[in-house]
């Protein structure tokens, strides 16, 4: 997955492999847009990775190993859906697994982020703000504390915490210090009071977000957060772009089993769309769009295409019956797509989204 920004691409329409179901209005006048290819903006070829420093040595091949338990035939327990663990809170659609193998594959997927948006922290008025002592940190949707540890090896002086719907995790301790993780639901009352963070971090919770509750998420993320914080939301569209033709009948299946459930296909597109529901409480709002290949032959391109195969993998319990096709069949899909990822030029597209809370 490389990256670059230049100019503005334009694909042509019979490149876009879907019709997506018509979209959710909140009001007349301003309904939630689709991506239009049109605006995509690619960035500028990523730095060097060893300059950088933002990928574990061991990231990848962590990950081989991760994959090849998932589809051990010898080991079932560690691949079969009935024999992961899944979320159980009540009302929760999210998809994915919450086991040991979703954790390491979450742990990748922080390495890879950091490398497209070039860092943990995409808002540059943050990080002057929790370089000082007893700044309080929160990110919500924290998985085992990937993103934190991240953070605090960079800005030791703040207080980190988490929270998060897989009541397994429980509060970190790692070589940077303690992370104060619990549990929770930000479709809920998050288990803090008014007021309490300097700065709050949300990311990557497009499978478990309705679409009409994507403002009242951000409402909660405004309660907890201090008059003159900052909040940071970042986001993904559930889409192929330049699909070829596995992906495309496994995208229009995602894309069509989401909106069963409710869910944004595009959350990252309608980031902006969303904010401009609590726009009475925020201000100094600024966004960072990337597009990333799946898999083009570096380094970070096949780690990606591994992190998106094991995600595949992990949703293989709703999406073959979403298909209508038998296991077997569905991972031959999946198999099929992130070969052809590199050959289609395939990518995909995220927005970082900040804005600070109205003093």
């Amino acid at each position: 997955m490389g990256c670059h920004q230049s100019k503005i691409i334009k694909i042509p329409q019979n490149e876009i492999f879907h019709k997506e179901p018509e979209p959710a209005r909140l009001h007349a006048d301003s309904g939630y847009r689709n991506a239009d290819p049109a605006k995509l903006q690619p960035l500028n070829a990523t730095p060097q990775l060893q300059q950088l420093d933002i990928i574990k040595a061991t990231t990848s091949s962590n990950i081989d190993h991760l994959q090849a338990k998932v589809w051990n035939p010898n080991n079932p327990a560690s691949w079969e859906p009935e024999m992961r663990g899944y979320h159980s809170v009540e009302g929760s659609n999210y998809p994915l697994p919450s086991d040991e193998i979703e954790q390491h594959r979450l742990e990748t997927q922080h390495y890879i982020l950091r490398a497209i948006y070039q860092g943990d922290i995409v808002c540059p008025q943050t990080k002057d703000l929790i370089q000082k002592a007893g700044a309080k940190v929160l990110d919500v949707g924290c998985a085992k504390g990937f993103w934190l540890e991240s953070v605090r090896k960079d800005y030791p002086l703040a207080e980190y915490h988490g929270v998060d719907i897989a009541e397994t995790l429980a509060t970190e301790t790692t070589e940077y210090g303690k992370i104060n993780i619990k549990f929770g639901n930000v479709l809920e009352r998050l288990p803090y009071d008014d007021s309490t963070f300097d700065y709050t971090h949300q990311r990557l919770i497009v499978l478990g977000m309705p679409k009409d509750r994507f403002p009242d998420a951000l409402r909660e993320l405004i309660r907890v957060t201090k008059p003159g914080g900052w909040i940071e939301v970042v986001e993904a569209d559930a889409v192929i772009y330049k699909a070829g033709p596995y992906s495309k009948k496994f995208s229009n299946a995602l894309l069509g089993a989401m909106h069963a459930r409710g869910l944004d296909c595009y959350a990252a597109t309608n980031l902006e769309w969303y904010a401009k529901e609590v726009a009475a409480n925020i201000s100094n709002q600024g966004i960072k769009t990337v597009h990333a290949f799946h898999n083009d032959n570096t380094q970070l391109g096949t780690l990606s295409a591994k992190n998106g195969k094991t995600a595949f993998f992990g949703m293989e319990d709703w999406m073959h019956k979403s298909i209508g096709c038998t296991r077997e069949e569905y991972r031959e899909l999946v198999e099929n797509c992130v070969a052809e990822w590199a050959e289609y030029k395939s990518f995909w597209q995220g927005c970082a989204l900040y804005f600070q809370v109205k003093k």
